[in-house]
């Protein structure tokens, strides 16, 4: 199962929103919003009882696991019952389909009036005005200041909200408490450095015979994960505004933290490379007490939990030269399209599904991390052993690429992505040189993206 439609949020692999979608998302002319409710005739009969004109609101969801699913339909039950002539349909369709049939419908100019976004496309569908801004809708009706600061910051494109969210995910490292124990080392504690975290894994990394029986740490060298490492090193992929590449992917802090990265695998060998990992058909190395340390997401703590052969504990992201603590943030939500008659209605709905003052939207902290200070409390995630240590990293997350630069997601994924396990893991390979190449060829995508 794909990890984060587990958790109920995109991918990290962004798929391509290609010149329809651009094309159709401009169809506001100029880009001005409309006034709450004004897109279109408002025909909410507001409380039951009340006289109303039938309507339907079609709600686009990739959300297709049974807890979540749940959720979407109490919410319709609920607001149905609530709103007399309201039909709410939800449309679920799984996520690798679920991009190319929202394409088809915007090019018609047919979109559901609910649409669910991940984190990568938040810039793209505000700038595009697929979605509208969700701030004038939410006055008097939600405290914009209860989500957890630093995720709404990046939530935020030009201060506009385009979605509200269901939850987020992060970033940190499983430790296998005993195999720690039986090496005598003690538990990790957050602010620990890389070199701490690289002098364990070399400790806790058994060899037989010529061959590794255990390896000290595992990391994900995806170019989402290798980015928080970066940026707790001083450097960044693209420059603060997201325009350029260049001066920054090979930047000499940037370049060092991937020699950290690099030396972990070709100087210390304590990390099984990404082809042995292939090579084991989904075998989990860590959850089989074959890695003492494993870089992953929150949603994995579900299935280790469930795991009586492993006892764990969580601990943040390592922390390179400026100590500055760091992990991603995965997130999604719902947004009103811009071409939505039904604005208004749209909106007390997506209130219903996620307000973490409503009976349905608490429903989310069961799959996802609370972004509601407010539902992190009541829901007790902060006090949980291991989701409390994932929802502090939701203070930790970094302004990822996907936030700076909205064509980062197609771009990166085609240049930097592949090439990433090819500078970390050839041997005697000029990083410098391989990061200035690739800034080139990005700085040209990005611009071309930009035309």
């Amino acid at each position: 199962m794909n990890r984060f439609k587990k958790w109920g949020i995109a991918s990290a692999v962004p798929l391509l929103v290609g010149a329809l979608l651009s094309a159709c998302g401009s169809s506001g002319g100029s880009g001005a919003q409309s006034s709450p409710g004004s897109a279109g005739e408002s025909v909410s009969g507001g409380a039951a009882g009340g006289e109303s004109k039938p309507y339907e609101l079609r709600v686009a969801t990739w959300q297709t696991e049974e807890t979540n699913t749940a959720i979407l339909n109490e919410a319709k039950k609920k607001f149905e019952a609530e709103h007399p002539g309201a039909t709410v349909k939800i449309e679920a369709s799984p996520y690798e389909n679920y991009m190319t049939k929202l394409q088809t419908e915007l090019g018609a100019g047919d979109p559901p009036d609910l649409i669910q976004v991940g984190e990568q496309n938040f810039s793209r569908y505000v700038k595009k005005n697929i979605v509208v801004d969700l701030t004038p809708f939410a006055e008097g009706k939600y405290d914009l200041n209860d989500i957890t600061p630093n995720v709404k910051k990046l939530m935020l494109v030009d201060g506009k909200l385009p979605v509200m969210s269901v939850g987020g995910a992060t970033i940190g490292v499983y430790y296998n408490k005993k195999l720690f124990d039986a090496a005598g080392i003690p538990y990790p504690q957050d602010g620990w450095t890389w070199e701490q975290f690289r002098d364990i894994a070399k400790k806790l990394t058994i060899r037989q015979g010529g061959k590794i029986k255990q390896y000290g740490a595992n990391l994900n060298l995806g170019k989402d994960w290798v980015e928080p490492f970066v940026v707790s090193n001083g450097g960044s992929y693209l420059s603060p505004d997201g325009s350029t590449a260049v001066g920054y992917l090979n930047a000499d802090a940037t370049v060092d933290a991937f020699k950290k990265i690099y030396d972990l695998y070709n100087v210390d060998n304590v990390a099984p490379n990404p082809a042995e990992l292939i090579a084991l058909k989904g075998i989990d190395l860590f959850a089989t007490g074959q890695v003492a340390m494993n870089v992953n997401g929150s949603w994995a703590q579900s299935d280790l939990r469930n795991n009586p052969d492993i006892e764990f504990g969580v601990v943040s992201l390592p922390t390179m030269s400026t100590g500055k603590q760091t992990s991603l943030l995965y997130t999604s939500g719902f947004g009103i399209a811009q071409q939505s008659k039904h604005q208004q209605e749209a909106f007390d709905f997506l209130m219903e599904l996620t307000s973490p003052d409503s009976e349905i939207g608490p429903g989310w902290a069961k799959s996802n991390l609370a972004v509601s200070q407010k539902l992190a409390a009541s829901s007790k995630q902060n006090e949980d052993p291991y989701l409390g240590e994932f929802v502090k990293q939701l203070d930790n997350a970094i302004v990822s690429g996907y936030f700076a630069n909205s064509a980062w997601g197609s771009v990166g994924d085609k240049l930097l992505a592949p090439a990433i396990q090819d500078i970390l893991l050839q041997k005697n390979v000029d990083i410098k040189a391989k990061l200035t190449d690739l800034a080139g060829q990005i700085d040209t995508e990005l611009k071309r993206a930009a035309e």
